[in-house]
């Protein structure tokens, strides 16, 4: 006799089937019990796994806008300095220029306890450490750049950040004066007007964020050639920092000790020096410990950076800013260089330093161009970096073709002579007409410019491009500004005659290259030099013990 299985909630004997006895009505309940047992355990665990992962979604989500909430920002750009960007290379990649500032401000309880000088917590911080970080296009090399805080510059005019104040332009005015007319925004205006360069992005710490971060790493591995005693003495300076010679690696105080040092190394040229050290060390720290791959490091690291940290509104976003960091690990260390730009003593004040001109601008020119300033990797003899042989230079460089097709016929462009005569702006108009850009037109007026000059809106370089490239422009000729949809060209004293820009002899002419190594003055060191010491100047209020 076939038996029948009870339907869902029936008993056997509800049913009309007789009951089973032993073992085998015995099994049967367990088989039952058990299914249903089951079924319940899993019911419970993915209600549990459910609400777990909401949980952690939600922690997650109030931890990142935690990490968001401790940033600050500001503009990027306060300035009226405006600067030339390097051009696509041929895999569309563009190099990243970001400016790194250390401020002595005294803004918070913790930074007076730091810095010291509690009658100064009211007064503008001083932007006393500055570098340029420049990464290759192709992420393959990076270089860090410093000006000493006593270099003598010129300041442009800047702006409040909430636009009620006007900073006028000022000369020979030492550069961490720059912070206080506007915030980090005028300091990286500066930037912009002394290198000729447009600057991404700004970061910007204070005597808190220093000691932080050095903890959040584990310490730094600093070296100094002879015990080292920098003893405070009251209208002297020192910071009281005491090393054994050889290696320690310092943390907290230490860290901010070791970057504020100035007469234990003999000058600020020698700060610069020991800061880029200092962060030489704490790169390799980074990448050795692995704190970039650890979430606890990680966390304690986004804490410590994001607590004291201001950068520039675009990346204001913890998420901007892990993926910048992503463009910046990629970076080996020994493709990572450091360096001060050339200076001389100021002619009327010995406490005061000058750009060496010709040396700092052979920098600019080369960063500019994208060339490495390590001097490795250099393809086809252009210099530049992952072929980014369109990088415009202001060295006389032909502006390469554009990284990509453009319909000629769609551009428009206004020509204009600075010398006012109209049919020398009508001359070049036919010369563009005739390669292909049929929306070009001649118009009157120009001013009395020197320098021939190309003009583009935001999303146009193609297209600028393009043009320098019919006309064998210059790179330097090319300027971003604005979101014109327009280009306007302006033909300056520099160029009377003929449809070529004369200084780079034609497209297949013999042009000027970007320079391809730094100047004789110029001492480097990379990042993955361990055995880089510090030499301890002896004299002064320096005490060995």
């Amino acid at each position: 006799m076939t038996n029948v299985e009870p339907m869902s909630g029936e008993s056997s004997a509800d049913s009309g089937i007789p009951e089973l006895g032993g073992r085998t009505s015995a099994r049967q309940a367990a088989r039952q019990g058990g299914r249903k047992g089951g079924r319940r355990w899993i019911r419970i665990t993915a209600a549990t796994l459910g609400l777990t992962l909401v949980a952690g979604c939600g922690a997650a989500y109030l931890y990142y806008q935690h990490l968001n909430g401790n940033i600050q920002s500001g503009s990027k750009n306060l300035s009226d300095a405006k600067g030339s960007r390097t051009a696509p290379n041929s895999a569309g990649q563009t190099p990243l220029n970001i400016l790194l500032i250390g401020t002595d401000s005294r803004g918070s309880a913790a930074d007076v306890a730091l810095g010291g000088a509690a009658d100064d917590a009211g007064r503008p911080g001083l932007a006393d450490v500055q570098m340029l970080l420049h990464v290759s296009a192709d992420r393959t090399n990076a270089s860090m750049i410093s000006i000493p805080r006593d270099t003598l510059v010129d300041i442009p005019t800047c702006h409040s950040e909430d636009g009620k104040t006007t900073y006028p332009a000022t000369k020979h005015t030492m550069i961490n004066e720059a912070l206080p007319r506007g915030g980090p925004g005028c300091v990286l205006g500066t930037w912009v007007k002394l290198t000729g360069l447009d600057i991404d992005h700004y970061m910007m710490v204070d005597f808190a964020g220093v000691v932080n971060m050095a903890d959040a790493v584990g310490g730094v591995p600093v070296c100094v050639n002879m015990n080292l005693y920098d003893r405070y003495q009251p209208g002297v300076g020192g910071t009281n920092l005491k090393l054994p010679k050889g290696t320690t690696y310092i943390k907290g105080e230490q860290a901010l000790q070791w970057l504020r040092m100035r007469d234990a190394w003999g000058d600020d040229i020698g700060r610069t020096k020991a800061q880029h050290l200092y962060l030489s060390a704490m790169i390799r720290q980074l990448k050795k410990n692995g704190s970039l791959s650890d979430p606890g490091r990680l966390m304690s690291l986004a804490e410590a950076a994001t607590k004291s940290l201001t950068v520039d509104k675009p990346i204001a976003d913890i998420k901007k800013l892990y993926d910048l960091g992503n463009d910046l690990r990629s970076v080996p260390t020994e493709r990572t260089t450091s360096l001060t730009v050339p200076v001389d003593t100021a002619p009327t004040d010995p406490d005061r330093l000058v750009l060496h001109k010709q040396d700092t601008d052979q920098i600019w020119k080369m960063l500019l161009a994208d060339t490495p300033i390590d001097g490795k990797s250099l393809k086809g003899g252009d210099g530049a970096s992952g072929g980014a042989s369109a990088s415009p230079s202001p060295s006389g460089t032909t502006a390469a073709a554009p990284a990509r097709e453009i319909n000629k016929s769609s551009v428009a462009v206004t020509v204009q002579n600075a010398s006012g005569a109209t049919a020398r702006a009508t001359e070049i108009r036919d010369a563009l007409v005739e390669a292909g850009f049929g929306k070009a037109t001649a118009i009157g007026g120009g001013g009395s410019e020197e320098s021939t000059q190309l003009t583009y809106g935001s999303g146009q370089s193609a297209q600028a491009q393009a043009i320098a490239t019919a006309l064998d422009l210059p790179a330097d000729a090319l300027k971003e500004s604005g979101s014109s949809k327009t280009l306007s060209l302006v033909i300056g004293s520099d160029w009377t005659s003929g449809t070529s820009y004369p200084a780079s002899g034609g497209a297949s002419g013999s042009a000027k290259p970007a320079p391809n190594k730094l100047p004789k003055s110029v001492e480097s060191t990379t990042a993955d030099d361990e055995k880089s010491c510090m030499t301890v100047n002896p004299q002064g209020h320096i005490y060995t013990y």
